[in-house]
């Protein structure tokens, strides 16, 4: 089953290995999506998936589906596709509209449920900034949101940064993009 373009991130993200997590945010401020600005990319014509790794071999139908069907809706050219694994789980990656490659993400994202979190990952068409939203280092207690920032070829930790519940369901709102 194919989900929503903006449950994959998420889903991948708050499961990676703690090897990719960041530090607490600076005096506890979020990075906002205006600090990591995306050009957004004039695709006349969609590219092709390329089949060069892994990620797009094992899953080159839903990813094809998705380049072909899904609006470009992450860091100016980059189209999200996730799969579910089970209840408040899920995994996937995004391809780039114009290239055709495909990056899965670091791990699978399984933590978002007990915070009543809809979209447990954040992203915007018009920023390379990536939020997760989950347990903290799965103590389903706290909440914590994680930021990245997308590079053009893998996900760089920026910081983490525990919420409120409140805050947490606030954006992980679907209706909230």
């Amino acid at each position: 089953m194919i989900m929503p373009a903006k449950s994959v991130l998420a889903a991948l993200l708050l499961a990676a290995p703690s090897s990719i997590w960041a530090a607490p945010c600076d005096d506890g401020s979020a990075p906002r999506f205006e600090d990591y600005p995306a050009s957004s990319a004039v695709i006349e014509r969609r590219g092709k998936l390329k089949l060069n790794n892994r990620f797009a071999r094992k899953y080159r139908t839903a990813l094809r589906e998705g380049l072909r069907d899904y609006p470009i809706e992450f860091a100016g050219r980059y189209v999200v596709v996730t799969f579910g694994c089970g209840t408040t789980c899920m995994f996937g990656g995004w391809v780039d509209a114009q290239s055709g490659e495909a990056f899965g993400m670091p791990g699978i994202l399984d933590t978002f449920g007990p915070f009543g979190v809809e979209t447990p990952l954040v992203f915007r068409a018009d920023s390379r900034l990536v939020i997760t939203l989950g347990a903290a280092r799965s103590d389903e207690t706290r909440p914590e949101a994680s930021y990245y920032e997308w590079t053009g070829v893998n996900l760089e930790p920026i910081c983490t940064r525990i919420l409120t519940t409140e805050e947490a369901v606030s954006l992980g709102r679907a209706d909230a993009r």
